[in-house]
């Protein structure tokens, strides 16, 4: 049975595949999730049914760190549950593994050809769907939709843009999402805009942001001291971490930082790209510069300023920004919307960020109220570094105020699970 989905996909299949095969060639990337999702790794045989196999399905790593807060509530109240934990990116796979340590099966989702997830859900038979930040893929809640699974749409967000673009599909997509039994979102501006799509009577319930409960803790300050040894970096020097860049903030970072090293000539900078296929170019990149670049996963960092160290390695940054004086978040310096500001404000240390923050918005929305980060325009990047170096009561009252607020916005993933409660028997 092939529906209208099937067909828009497989117009779009010989494009698609020919980006994939140049990436896979290029970069490396898709080696493992493109056989994944096309069903190379289900049970054969089948799993028999259960009463409570949970299925999750997260994109890429934030969204699967999430997700690891919610499974990990889950399992506290219901032990005796089983879970399928899914993801669409290779650096998600990698992160279940860790956050949703212990779950009875990892997997790739299923790409969303009707065929394929009929194969699927046969294989593993989740007796329950939760679904991460709104990756609505139609024939999957269709399917769902069909053999009464129950859905449950977690952590939903919907910016502005994607909700126009989604009014426009809201016939083709409406009966897909009457699969959804309670739509459970992080902000009531979110719950608005998705309703604007949903069917009428849709259960809306807002829950706040889960990712907020798998902020981490601040690092201990023997670790701090020991990470930054490692790295090479004096006790008294300042340091600057810069996580989660894009193509050009890479540039607009390092320039910046070679400004304050006129007057701060110990201070030192990791740079934290924010997709693992980039870490030979950036680096690259950075050497054509002028940079002395050390790949902190190949190479001895040495104890000299003006040494750039790169954090080639995904899945530690939110405990390495323990380490640093200043973070500079990436992804609004470049169009890209930003990331998550909480994770360095976590461990108490002042947070920069550029200004195209739209992806952001209900965390923007809580540093703003704790004004709790520095927003610059990437000209000015280097003054703003060089006013907190200088400034050491200001890069502590920043980071004081933002670690409140990442404390104060905790308790997401109990509401969801206390709502799931109240609707699974």
């Amino acid at each position: 049975m092939i529906n209208h989905f099937d067909l828009a996909y497989c117009s779009i299949a010989p494009f698609f595949l020919s980006v994939a095969a140049y990436k896979r060639l290029r970069y490396g990337k898709y080696r493992r999730s493109l056989p994944g999702m096309f069903g190379a790794n289900l049970p054969d045989p089948p799993l028999a049914p259960y009463d409570h196999r949970v299925w999750l399905h997260s994109v890429s790593m934030g969204e699967t760190m999430g997700a690891g807060a919610v499974y990990r509530r889950m399992r506290e109240a219901w032990p005796r549950w089983q879970f399928l934990s899914t993801t669409t990116t290779e650096t998600g796979q990698d992160q279940a593994h860790k956050s949703l340590e212990g779950a009875d099966w990892v997997d790739f989702a299923p790409v969303d050809l009707g065929w394929k997830v009929r194969k699927f859900l046969d294989a593993y038979k989740p007796s329950i769907y939760l679904f991460f930040e709104t990756e609505i893929w139609p024939n999957t809640l269709l399917e769902c939709r069909r053999r009464n699974l129950p859905v449950y749409l977690v952590n939903g967000k919907v910016s502005e843009r994607s909700a126009r673009g989604y009014t426009k599909l809201a016939p083709l997509l409406r009966p897909s999402l009457g699969a959804v039994r309670t739509f459970l979102m992080q902000t009531e501006a979110d719950a608005e805009r998705l309703a604007r799509v949903a069917p009428a009577g849709a259960k809306f319930v807002v829950t706040g942001n889960v990712k907020f409960d798998n902020l981490p803790e601040p690092l201990p300050e023997a670790d701090r001291v020991e990470m930054r040894r490692s790295w090479g970096v004096d006790d008294d020097a300042l340091l600057i971490l810069a996580g989660s860049t894009h193509p050009g903030e890479e540039r607009l970072v390092y320039l910046a930082y070679r400004y304050l090293l006129q007057s701060f000539p110990k201070a030192r900078l990791v740079i934290a790209p924010r997709h693992p296929e980039r870490f030979s170019a950036v680096a690259d990149e950075l050497r054509g510069l002028g940079a002395i670049v050390c790949r902190l996963s190949r190479e001895e960092p040495s104890a000299s300023g003006g040494q750039v160290l790169l954090l080639d390695k995904m899945g530690v940054l939110a405990r390495s920004f323990g380490a640093a004086d200043i973070a500079l978040v990436g992804g609004a310096w470049n169009p890209i919307g930003g990331h998550n500001l909480l994770e360095p404000a976590a461990h108490g240390i002042p947070v920069v960020h550029g200004p195209a923050m739209h992806a952001q918005g209900e965390i923007m929305r809580i540093i703003r109220e704790a004004d709790a980060s520095l927003q610059t325009s990437g000209d000015d990047l280097g003054d703003t570094l060089a006013r907190l170096a200088s400034d050491a009561d200001l890069r502590r009252s920043l980071g004081e105020r933002g670690r409140k607020a990442a404390s104060a916005n905790r308790g997401a993933a109990e509401r969801v699970v206390a709502e799931l409660g109240r609707d699974i028997r």
